[in-house]
C-alpha cells in the first residue's frame, strides 16, 4: 500500500497546497508535544482457549501426551536469571491454564530422565526412566500442575524409550487424533533411535503424530532431533527463550486444535493517521503458512500467536519493516508519531531515518506531515530552487506526539 501527498484516504501523509516564498533563514524552532514512554507496550487481555472445531463437523477427539525432558542439562541457565527447567515449568503452567476442560480433549503428561542422575555410574537407571505421570483422560489440571511442580532436572535423555512407551498410552479409533509433543533440550543420549520410533508410531494402528520443540538446542543437536518430527509427521519447532518456548508449544496446540490462542497487533493512530501496513507471518520450523494481511480502515487486527513482519511504503520514499511478536491474549502496540514539515519555497527535500531509509523526497508545502516511527530524522535540502528556507535539520519524534518544525524568516 502506498501513501503520499494528496492521498484522498486518511493515510500516513497529508498535504495542503499553497507555497509561501521565504527569504533569509533566521531561526528554527521545534515544538514537541508531551508524550508517553518510548517503549513498545503490551497490554494484557484475557486469553482465549477453545477448540477450533466447526459446528457442522463431526465430533472429534484429540488425545495429547506432553513429554518433558528432565535431563540434567535442563538445570542450565537460559537467561534472565532462569534455568531451562524453571522456564519450562512456567510455560507448562501457562499451557495447563489454557487447556479447555471439555469433552473431546484429553491431555496426559510423561516425563523422562527423572531417575538416577547424569553420571555414567547411574546412566542405565536414568535411561530406563520414562513414566506417564498423568493419564490421557480428560484434562486433570490439578494433577498436571502437581507433576510440573515436582519436576527436577536429573538424568539422561531416553527419547526413543519415551516414544516407545507412549505408543502404549493411546488407542486407535474413528474420529480420533493422537499426538505426542516432546519438549527436549538435547538429543537422544541413551542409545535409542527416536526417529525410527516416531516413524513406527505414525505407521501404527493409533496413527500417533509426534511433534518436537527443541529448547536451547545447538545447531548440531537441532539437526539430530529434526528427524523425529519429520518421520513422526509433526511440527519441528525451536525455542531459545521462555517466550519462544511458549509460542512454540501454543503453535502445536493450535495446529492440533486443542486451543486457539490469539493476540492483537495495534498500530498507533494519531489524528486519524496510521500506516496501511502489510502483515506477513514468519514461519519457524514446520509451522503452517498463514495468509498475509493488509490493514485498511482499522489499525487493530487479531492474529494467531507468532512472529510477523509489519511493513509499509512511503509514496515519496522507501519501505519500513519491523518484526513483532504476537503473544497469546496480549496486544503488541507499534507506537507512532507525526512529523510536520515547515512551509517551503518549492525546493526539494529528503527526510531519512537514522538507518538511511528514505521517508520523503518532495517539496515541503504548507500543512504537509507524515506518520513515522518514533526516532531521529534528518531533513536535508536536495534541490535548490530560489532562496531555500532550510538547508538541513535533525529532529527527534516521540511516541504519541506531533513534532512541528517551524521556520521563522525575515526580509
Amino acid at each position: 500500500m502506498y501513501f503520499g501527498k494528496g492521498d484522498a484516504m486518511p493515510s500516513m501523509v497529508y498535504s495542503r497546497g499553497w507555497i509561501h516564498r521565504a527569504a533569509t533563514l533566521l531561526l528554527l524552532f521545534l515544538v514537541i508535544a508531551a508524550s508517553p514512554t518510548l517503549t513498545t507496550l503490551f497490554a494484557p487481555r484475557p486469553a482465549a482457549a477453545a477448540p477450533a472445531v466447526q459446528d457442522t463437523a463431526p465430533v472429534r477427539t484429540v488425545n495429547l501426551e506432553l513429554i518433558l525432558d528432565l535431563s540434567g542439562s535442563m538445570a542450565r541457565e537460559i537467561g534472565g536469571g532462569e534455568t531451562r527447567m524453571e522456564a519450562a515449568k512456567r510455560v507448562m503452567n501457562d499451557v495447563i491454564d489454557a487447556l479447555p476442560e471439555q469433552e473431546g480433549v484429553n491431555v496426559g503428561f510423561r516425563i523422562y530422565g527423572h531417575l538416577g542422575d547424569n553420571t555414567e555410574s547411574r546412566r542405565q537407571e536414568s535411561c530406563n526412566s520414562s513414566d506417564l505421570v498423568v493419564p490421557i483422560q480428560g484434562v486433570d489440571k490439578p494433577a498436571l500442575r502437581d507433576e510440573v511442580a515436582a519436576a527436577r532436572p536429573i538424568g539422561w535423555t531416553p527419547i526413543a524409550l519415551s516414544l516407545e512407551r507412549a505408543g502404549g498410552d493411546f488407542q486407535p479409533g474413528e474420529g480420533v487424533a493422537n499426538h505426542v509433543l516432546v519438549v527436549t533440550d538435547g538429543e537422544e543420549t541413551c542409545g535409542g533411535d527416536p526417529c525410527a520410533m516416531a516413524d513406527s508410531l505414525k505407521r501404527g494402528a493409533a496413527n500417533i503424530t509426534t511433534h518436537v520443540v527443541g529448547f536451547a538446542l545447538t545447531e548440531e543437536q537441532a539437526s539430530l532431533v529434526s528427524c523425529i518430527a519429520e518421520r513422526g509427521g509433526g511440527l519441528n519447532l525451536r525455542a531459545a527463550s521462555g517466550r519462544e518456548l511458549s509460542n512454540a508449544i501454543f503453535s502445536v496446540l493450535e495446529e492440533i486444535q486443542v486451543v486457539v490462542q490469539n493476540g492483537f497487533l495495534e498500530i498507533e493512530e494519531i489524528g486519524g493517521l496510521f500506516p496501511r501496513a502489510a502483515i506477513a507471518f514468519v514461519a519457524t520450523g514446520d509451522q503452517s503458512p498463514r495468509d498475509a494481511i493488509t490493514l485498511s480502515n482499522d489499525n487493530r487486527v487479531e492474529l494467531a500467536i507468532g512472529y510477523y513482519d509489519v511493513s509499509w511504503e512511503y509514496v515519496t520514499g522507501g519501505e519500513i519493516s519491523i518484526r513483532v511478536n504476537i503473544e497469546a491474549g496480549r496486544t503488541t502496540w507499534v507506537r507512532g508519531s507525526l512529523l510536520k514539515f515547515p512551509q517551503g519555497a518549492g525546493e526539494i527535500y529528503t527526510v531519512k531515518d537514522l538507518a538511511g531509509t528514505l521517508i520523503w523526497q518532495a517539496p515541503f508545502e504548507q500543512g504537509d506531515y507524515v506518520w513515522v516511527l518514533p526516532g531521529i530524522y534528518t531533513m536535508e535540502l536536495l534541490e535548490r530552487v530560489g532562496d531555500p528556507v532550510l538547508i538541513m535539520a535533525q529532529v527527534q519524534t516521540l511516541p504519541g506526539s506531533t513534532t512541528q518544525v517551524e521556520v521563522f524568516t525575515a526580509p
